[in-house]
């Protein structure tokens, strides 16, 4: 049949297929474009979690000098590094290593597959895979067994994530996950795991170096294979085009291979490790989030106090070898902040024998003295002044349980001020003020100081407290210790420098100014400690320091104008010491630290709302021309005392009958005539307690044991009874030895009608 005119043949395309093909040539970009939008859109989870990985932490000092980078994970180190902070030439050779077309190409290259097909079917292996980065990204993200499915799957994935990232964001998200074998992943750790460097510090050569490891890191590790690694970079640089020569290549392998004294380099070799009692506390204070983060974490340390205070326990832990000390703990803070400058948990972290990852800035332990600030602030803030006398004789404070305290040096200064007393640290005054405040408001006081600890110890410490029987932690009197160079406000301590907290009054300006004058005065400290201590400095400093019974934890407090440091020294496992070395040995690490880091010139704060006043120097009492020894004391507004009745015109002081007995064993001129201040007693059994319980030697002779009964009465004679048998009969302050007889006894002192009892036992 004969075609019409114009007619299309069997194999031709008309009008309409030429129109279809047109259509599907516009068409096609229009469904690979939507197909490429809903890859992006789709939820990704494995992605997601990926990206949500822990990076390992760098935690630097205030001036971004590094104190220890952490493992993520079974001693993982994975830092995270921001592309802008990488060097280019870095990311060139990492990114040409792999994928030489990264891109041009959308995730899969199809000309590297075919290349790496006729590569493998040649060698009869497996010796290509023809993954373009993103494919090994892929992989990383969501890792497979292999074989075709696995790579069809990993190259799918890897469309689809070129969808979803950009390629910087791909680039940046491989370059941290690289694994390059012994616990490291990428190329910011890797630099430090093999180079000891940043990757900003790398030469050409070491990058090569690095850049071949993650192909079979085993083989490629130029510590171990410093040859073979050093073939494969020359190889790679010859490959993209970097110039470099074999030999500075191996000389760059060889510089990884050994590390100090010959060692191999691992991950935690070489690496900053300061501070790392504090760095642990920090990491686990960190929220999660930052971890994902991976960004360095500038702390408020300062590394030269830091080290100036590791420095200074070290050598005192060392110097009491002979004492059986074995560790130390120290902080140092900030006055004006509260910003943590300096940390040491222990002595030394690495000490397994003396337990050293304890963090010693953190446990409990009996602070001994350095409690006695804070009683004294109490007693001030409830009308005790730094004149007030207080008792420093033999007294019996407890009931069924004796408790007779003694000073340190085992003598006793009859009358002391209250500025005397704390600045020499003395004993029975510290438990006769607490016995006039009450335990309760003392522990309540010390809560309101921030000292949580002492919270649940309320109903088991008795006046004791006031030696520091109880447990409290450095960190606690350290920040306590504060509110005296702050003049009364409490800081709340922290490590990170962009918390602003807020402080809190705690105690009033006033009272921090006297108990800071107490504590930076010399001759104060005289009765306690001698003429010469080591708590004389050359600046203006306040220092207050504090044994425990056993001596086993020994204490010492200092601020300067900036700074406020404290140390402990002991042993972890509370093993008692040799002999009693005293607090000497933190206080000298105390004073050497403020030494250091105090600017010359700084002082504390003046004294604000207080005023001077001329006192006598034994009575406390406003100075009359009779008295000997004239002092200035510094008094609020409404607190001065009375004119002294303590000295009359003559020779005679006239005591208070409570401390008479002390005066007439010294041999000292008393007027033993009543005393218009305490004629309201009547009559006083000084000692023993109500109630007391006394034992027997049995290795010493019944003759010669006695209970000492000591009596002061305002006016006339004093008549002693026991068991309503007349003992003796004298006047204030009458002391008499009563033989020790087992069984009960009932003392009674009668003078000018009046009288008091006590009841003991002997056992």
């Amino acid at each position: 049949m004969r075609r019409a005119p114009g007619a299309a043949g069997p194999g031709a395309a008309g009008p309409g297929a030429t129109a279809r093909l047109r259509a599907g040539f516009l068409l096609a970009p229009a469904v690979l474009a939507l197909i490429w939008l809903a890859l992006a859109a789709l939820p990704d989870a494995s992605l997601r979690s990926f990206t949500g990985r822990p990076y390992s932490l760098t935690f630097t000092d205030r001036n971004g000098v590094p104190l220890r980078t952490l493992p993520v994970e079974d001693g993982l180190m994975r830092e995270y590094a921001a592309l802008d902070d990488l060097p280019p030439l870095l990311v060139s050779i990492f990114q040409r290593s792999e994928d030489q077309l990264f891109y041009a190409h959308p995730g899969v290259d199809p000309v590297s597959v075919a290349r790496a097909a006729i590569q493998n079917a040649r060698a009869g292996r497996v010796v290509s895979g023809g993954s373009t980065l993103s494919m090994q990204l892929a992989r990383l993200i969501r890792p497979h067994d292999g074989g075709f499915a696995g790579k069809i799957r990993e190259s799918t994935y890897a469309l689809r994530l070129e969808a979803q990232l950009s390629k910087a964001e791909i680039l940046k998200l491989w370059l941290n996950s690289i694994p390059f074998g012994s616990g490291t992943e990428g190329v910011r750790s890797a630099a430090r795991t093999f180079f000891s460097a940043g990757p900003g510090e790398l030469s050409v050569e070491q990058i090569l170096l690095l850049a071949v490891i993650p192909r079979r890191p085993a083989l490629y590790d130029p510590r171990r294979s410093p040859d073979r690694a050093s073939e494969a970079a020359v190889q790679l640089a010859d490959r993209i085009g970097v110039p470099v020569t074999p030999e500075r290549v191996r000389r760059a392998a060889a510089s990884a291979a050994t590390g100090p004294a010959g060692t191999m380099r691992g991950p935690a070799t070489d690496l900053a490790f300061e501070a790392p009692h504090f760095v642990r506390r920090a990491a686990a204070e960190l929220a999660p989030g930052r971890w994902s983060d991976g960004s360095p974490v500038r702390t408020t340390i300062d590394l030269a106090i830091q080290h100036g205070l590791e420095a200074a326990i070290r050598a005192r832990v060392v110097s009491a070898e002979r004492y059986r000390i074995g560790t130390g703990a120290g902080l140092v803070v900030d006055n004006g902040t509260g910003a943590i400058l300096a940390y040491v948990g222990s002595a030394d972290f690495s000490d397994v024998e003396a337990s050293g990852q304890i963090d010693g800035v953190r446990i409990r332990r009996q602070p001994g003295s350095t409690l006695k600030p804070f009683l004294y602030a109490l007693a001030l803030e409830q009308g005790f002044t730094a004149a007030t006398v207080l008792p420093d004789v033999p007294m019996e404070f407890g009931g069924p349980e004796i408790y007779v305290p003694e000073n340190f040096n085992r003598r006793f200064n009859g009358p002391v001020r209250l500025r005397t007393a704390l600045a020499s640290s003395l004993n029975v005054p510290a438990v006769y003020t607490i016995e006039r405040l009450g335990v309760a408001s003392f522990a309540e006081y010390l809560v309101s100081l921030g000292f949580s600890s002492i919270a649940d110890q309320r109903d088991s410490v008795g006046t004791g407290l006031a030696l520091g029987n109880a447990e409290v932690s450095l960190e606690e009197l350290v920040r306590a210790f504060t509110v005296f160079a702050r003049g009364g406000t409490l800081p709340a301590l922290h490590w990170n420098p962009e918390q602003t907290l807020p402080a809190v009054r705690v105690i009033d300006g006033a009272t921090a100014a006297i108990i800071r004058s107490i504590l930076s005065g010399q001759p104060a400290r005289v009765p306690g400690f001698g003429t010469r201590s080591v708590l004389d400095a050359s600046f203006e400093a306040i220092v207050k320091t504090g044994t425990s019974s056993q001596f086993n934890n020994i204490w010492a407090l200092g601020s300067s104008a900036g700074i406020t440091v404290g140390v402990w020294m002991g042993n972890f496992g509370g093993q008692t010491v040799i002999g009693a070395p005293g607090s000497s040995l933190p206080a000298a690490a105390v004073m050497e630290v403020l030494a250091l880091f105090t600017a010359p010139g700084s002082d504390l704060p003046p004294p604000e709302g207080v005023h001077e006043v001329e006192i006598c120097a034994t009575s406390g009492m406003r100075a009359t021309p009779d008295c000997p020894a004239v002092i200035g004391e510094i008094f609020t507004p409404g607190s001065e005392p009375q004119p002294c009745t303590w000295h009359t015109g003559g020779s005679l002081v006239r005591y208070p009958p409570q401390f008479q007995s002390w005066a007439l064993e010294r041999n000292y001129a008393v007027d033993v005539g009543p005393s218009g201040a305490v004629d309201d007693a009547g009559v006083n059994i000084i000692r023993p307690a109500d109630g007391a319980v006394f034992y027997l030697d049995p290795t010493i002779a019944p003759g010669d044991q006695a209970v000492p009964v000591e009596v002061i009465a305002g006016g006339g004679p004093i008549q002693l009874y026991v068991d309503d048998a007349f003992i003796a009969e004298g006047r204030s302050p009458l002391l008499v030895l009563l033989p020790l007889r087992q069984g009960s006894a009932r003392i009674t002192a009668v003078s000018e009608g009046r009288s008091d009892m006590r009841s003991i036992t002997i056992r």
